[in-house]
């Protein structure tokens, strides 16, 4: 009876091992096959990204070459050689204009030619003799004198294996078009410039295809010019090319995506097919329309989950072993195990309990602390609410009851606007002590009154040993809060102050009213338009470049401790952004600071009755 009692507990260990196992290696093979889809996907994500820089700077550099065509067409003796040319005399300089223009360009345009406004040619460099080189269609000729605006034209096969795009400028004087200026971009040193650096992998790299499958941008020159799977198919018939049928169609009907297929490396035509990852995005401009396909070797990405497979294999081997090992243990000391596994329970359930009272003591004091701060909160704004209803209701009882004309009319109004601002800031504490997401109500504003009111504020609280300079010159107004734009110009006037410990420190406030155009929104990250430009200034310590570096960094402070939350100035971008407008700041040690705010104007047809905030 021993024996077969015995022989019961180890085939009990036998079967619980076997069981154990296969839930290790069903567990574990799932957990990698969701590693393996989960890798392929962020790359599969991470190629589609590429695919939209990629064609992010492809519209980058074409913005660039049309920009530079434009400054060309402004180029006085390009005006001047065209009309000595209208009336029929010979004129050299505009040549050299044009040499020069390409050398400086030369490593990414093919060349640059001069029209008429009659179509003829006047003048094309590098200049050759050559009739194989293609002559600018009359059609985009036409098409530009008669539009006065930029043309971008499709690609076309300008040599064996090579690509060009044209951007044909206009050039006008008063108002009349007098000739056309033309920029050939050469696809493949552009394609060598932005899209052949870039390196998916070992073996990976981006192409370029339009939308009748050509390939027009490759790193092997030789696929250049071909219709992708007509000639692969006609090369290696032997192969199937299904897959790379539905990857072209989905490219043209999808427009963005990517998609796992084989295909050859064309560095190493003659290898068989392998297994690739491609990502692709549509980019069209002017007449453009292409194609751009981002691909790797599946092989880079499988080599590491393969790596990752059998680190689990090692791992669930190692877990077996334990396991064995603790069986046995378990087998020779089955009443000690008993034993230890109660008192182990027993203290665990005493620790998570010991752990939940911890948590739930934690939870009440927060709970507590918020519900005080919460009720003083609302009591303390409560309390200022009842001083301010009898401030409100009595000014604008004598608001009424006084004329207009009065000397004590403006006093009171002051009073009157000064308790309604009041009265916004509590509504906004109450907000707060309720839990509440306090929404701004924006109206449309002057820009001088906003700027005017704060300065009047902070006049009271500036020493005399600080002089205000005023040039108040915006006539524009602004869409925005009125109390959150005063509490932004007070915190800089504030900042201003503490920096000022000198007798004849000096406070700059200005306004003006600007225009910010395509040329300057790169450096400004605007969009062009008509801003409201506030600046204040100072004579103050000033910063260096680190410290200029941290000023919107939350909780960053260069007051003592104490004096400062940090909290100021991150609160002060966040309302400027909030208000469509951005703050720049500027400043030198031992020179002053300034800061600059620009906000959007609106249109002069919003402007309402604004005597009211």
């Amino acid at each position: 009876m021993r024996i077969d009692g015995s022989f019961r507990k180890i085939l009990s260990i036998i079967l619980v091992f076997i069981m154990l196992l296969t839930m290790i290696i069903i567990v574990g093979y799932n957990n990698f096959t969701h590693h393996k889809n989960t890798v392929i996907k962020q790359q599969q994500e991470h190629l589609l990204t590429i695919a939209k820089s990629i064609s992010r700077s492809l519209d980058v550099f074409i913005n660039y070459k049309t920009n530079s065509l434009s400054v060309l067409a402004k180029e006085p003796i390009i005006i001047k050689a065209l009309k000595m040319d209208e009336g029929g005399e010979v004129y050299y300089r505009h040549e050299e204009v044009l040499e020069t223009f390409f050398e400086k360009y030369k490593d990414e345009m093919e060349r640059v030619l001069l029209f008429n406004n009659k179509g003829k040619l006047i003048y094309q460099y590098p200049v050759t003799n050559s009739t194989k080189v293609k002559v600018i269609a009359d059609s985009n000729i036409s098409r530009v004198l008669n539009s006065k605006k930029i043309f971008i034209s499709k690609e076309y096969l300008s040599s064996s294996n090579q690509y060009s795009i044209d951007i044909l400028k206009p050039v006008i004087n008063n108002n009349e078009v007098i000739g056309v200026l033309v920029n050939t971009i050469n696809l493949n040193k552009m394609y060598n410039s932005l899209i052949h650096p870039i390196k998916p992998g070992k073996r990976g790299y981006a192409m370029v295809k339009n939308m009748g499958g050509f390939i027009i941008m490759h790193p092997v020159t030789d696929q250049i010019g071909i219709e992708a799977i007509k000639v692969r198919k006609k090369m290696f018939p032997q192969d199937d090319w299904t897959e790379l049928e539905e990857l072209t169609r989905r490219q043209v009907e999808e427009g963005e995506g990517y998609f796992a297929y084989h295909s050859k490396w064309w560095q190493d035509a003659e290898e068989e097919l392998t297994k690739k990852i491609n990502a692709y995005t549509r980019f069209r401009k002017g007449e453009i329309s292409w194609i751009i396909s981002v691909q790797m070797d599946y092989k880079e990405i499988e080599a590491p989950i393969k790596g990752t497979l059998i680190n689990i294999s090692l791992i669930s081997l190692i877990i077996v072993v334990i396991l064995i090992s603790g069986l046995y243990i378990i087998f020779k000391m089955d009443k000690k195990r008993k034993a230890l596994e109660i008192e182990a329970k027993y203290l665990k359930e005493l620790n998570k309990a010991w752990e939940e009272l911890i948590k739930s003591e934690a939870r009440l004091r927060h709970s507590q602390k918020r519900e005080i701060i919460g009720t003083l909160t609302s009591g303390v704004a409560h309390e200022f609410n009842n001083l301010l209803s009898p401030m409100l209701g009595y000014s604008e009882i004598l608001l009424q009851s006084i004329d207009d004309n009065n000397t004590m009319y403006e006093d009171i109004l002051e009073i009157n606007k000064s308790a309604l601002r009041a009265k916004e800031l509590i509504g906004q504490i109450l907000a707060f002590s309720r839990e509440e997401t306090v929404v701004p109500k924006f109206k449309y504003l002057e820009a001088n009154y906003v700027v005017k009111e704060s300065i009047k504020l902070i006049k009271s609280i500036l020493p005399n040993s600080i002089k205000i300079v005023e040039n108040i010159n915006s006539n524009q107004l602004i869409f925005g809060n009125s109390t959150q734009l005063q509490q932004v110009l007070l915190n800089l006037y504030t900042n201003s102050y503490h920096s000022m410990r000198s007798e004849d420190g000096v406070l700059e406030v200005n306004t003006e009213d600007i225009y910010i155009s395509h040329e300057e929104w790169e450096k400004l990250n605007l969009p062009n338009g008509n801003y409201v430009k506030i600046q204040v200034k100072d004579n103050g310590a000033g910063m260096n470049e680190e410290t200029l570096e941290q000023i919107f960094d939350y909780y960053f402070t260069t007051k003592e401790t104490g004096k400062g939350t940090g909290l100021g100035l991150p609160v002060v971008r966040n309302i400027v952004e909030n208000h469509k407008g951005r703050i720049f700041v500027k400043s030198q040690v031992d020179v002053g600071t300034s800061v600059d705010i620009y906000l959007p104007s609106v249109e002069e047809n919003y402007r309402e009755d604004l005597n009211e905030f």
